[in-house]
């Protein structure tokens, strides 16, 4: 009697499935969850039952702007007076009617048909009449640029060029902000060279609380035509933001700083006149106004400077820029400004003002 067992080995088809079963699961687990990544997407239910779903950008103005799911590169503005709620997992800064600011969810439908609103864990149902504004919650870091291009040509009995560039770049990293620009003019009147100025200034903000910062500014400027050969300030600032949306943004600052100048005047014939140079002790005073109109579509904003010496030599400079840029596309823009100059007492023989109507083009990236 044969007592032998056979050992029976696996077959090579069994020991593979037995290695990859696991992997597979796991595999197949990943690909599900990145396929139900999309359902954490935003949500608005419309009145009449249809479904949009993306990324909520912002609401203001009645509209709330969504980025569809579909397409990245557009934002679609929808009246609210059409949507019944709004289904998010996210939170967004959100100011209500009565001038309230919270951070909160919009969690669907609320009692009522209402849309309900999650704070800290407790739930409201609030119509949209309630909300003035909602917007997603700042990102550590922000960037915003731009540069316009003015330029104006006449011909016939009087010759005349105007070329105005100027850039502008805003840098936001947590509390920090850097805000930097400059800008290059130069005016010609039957060929002869009648402006020829260069500012560049730099301003730094540290924002503590939630409104209030404390800043740093330097300025460097030329007018060689006027009789200006430098001046350069640099002091330091507290200020405060009476708004700091995307639609909207307005802000003040006051410090106090140190101002170099020096001048190479000329008389009425051209002739050389002893040059002069200055050291004072300056008040500054800075104003930002940005204000969106018409949907994102027209902006109007409004920059002014103030340096007013209070030792050294008498004088007061002010600087202001009043403008609207209408959006082209998204990157091009058309712009025209009212750009007006005082000095109290200006270097050499040269005016107290000087104010010139700027339209161009500019690009914003």
């Amino acid at each position: 009697m044969n007592n032998s067992k056979t050992l029976m080995l696996p077959s090579w088809r069994s020991a593979t499935e037995v290695i990859l079963r696991p992997r597979s699961e796991i595999f197949i687990f990943i690909i599900g969850w990145l396929f139900m990544a999309p359902a954490h997407a935003d949500l608005i239910i419309m009145k009449n039952g249809d479904r949009i779903t993306g990324e909520i950008q912002e609401i203001w103005d009645g509209d709330v702007v969504i980025e569809p799911e579909y397409d990245d590169d557009t934002q679609i503005s929808i009246s609210l007076d059409n949507v019944a709620y709004i289904e998010s997992e996210r939170e967004f800064e959100i100011e209500m009617a009565d001038g309230r600011e919270v951070i909160a969810k919009l969690s669907g439908r609320g009692a009522g048909g209402k849309q309900l609103l999650e704070i800290d864990g407790k739930s409201t149902s609030i119509t949209f009449d309630q909300l003035e504004e909602l917007d997603e919650i700042d990102s550590y870091y922000d960037w915003d640029s731009r540069i316009d291009f003015n330029f104006a040509m006449n011909k016939g009995n009087t010759e005349s060029l105007n070329t105005k560039f100027f850039g502008e770049s805003i840098l936001k990293l947590g509390d920090h902000r850097h805000l930097a620009d400059f800008t290059l003019t130069r005016e010609e009147q039957n060929r002869i060279t009648t402006r020829e100025s260069d500012l560049l200034r730099y301003n730094y903000n540290w924002l503590f609380g939630e409104l209030w910062f404390l800043g740093g500014s330097a300025s460097a400027e030329r007018d060689p035509i006027r009789d200006l050969d430098h001046r350069f300030i640099a002091g330091v600032t507290i200020g405060r933001d009476i708004w700091n949306k995307p639609r909207r943004a307005m802000n003040f600052q006051i410090g106090l700083g140190y101002l170099t100048e020096a001048s190479s005047p000329v008389d009425d014939l051209g002739n050389p006149l002893p040059s002069t140079s200055n050291e004072s002790i300056a008040a500054i005073w800075q104003y930002r106004f940005r204000y969106d109109l018409f949907g994102d579509d027209l902006e109007l904003y409004h920059n002014n400077s103030l340096n007013w010496n209070i030792t050294g030599r008498t004088n007061a400079v002010i600087k202001t820029v009043t403008g609207l840029r209408y959006e082209i596309t998204d990157l091009l823009y058309l712009n025209t400004s009212v750009d007006f100059d005082y000095e109290s007492e200006p270097a050499g023989e040269a005016e107290n003002e000087d104010l010139a109507v700027v339209i161009g083009l500019g690009v914003e990236f």
